[in-house]
């Protein structure tokens, strides 16, 4: 009976510490810096194949940066959820994080990159 418990014990906590440890991780964090890493550095031209794991990370950006697009035209703002991955990412420094919404999101008002800013907590 005490081993049981023992097991149930262990493996609750062992699942709720995983589930913490996975919510800590914003995928649109890590989109942004691959974006960025991207950016900065040659892409090499004789890279023919390609690690799983990186096609599905460009999968999940992609889908991420179209759900972040049609919100933007739906409302005419960021998401919440964005502005503060993009202060997380920027060190909530609002030029570089301007500046890298202008060169990522093309064609919107000055307006829209003027009203992003990271909430002070």
């Amino acid at each position: 009976m005490k081993t049981s418990m023992s097991i149930i014990i262990f493996f609750v906590t062992f699942l709720s510490t995983s589930a913490i440890s996975l919510a800590k991780k914003s995928p649109v964090e890590a989109c942004i810096r691959r974006n960025i890493a991207q950016s900065l550095s040659p892409s090499p031209s004789n890279k023919s194949k390609f690690d799983r794991f990186e096609v599905i990370e460009d999968d999940v950006c992609r889908d991420e940066g179209r759900i972040i697009m049609y919100f933007l035209k739906m409302n005419g703002k960021f998401p919440h959820y964005y502005v503060k991955a993009l202060c997380n990412v920027f060190g909530n420094d609002e030029t570089k994080m301007k500046l890298y919404v202008i060169t990522r999101w093309l064609n919107h008002s000055k307006k829209l990159i003027h009203s992003l800013s990271c909430p002070s907590l």
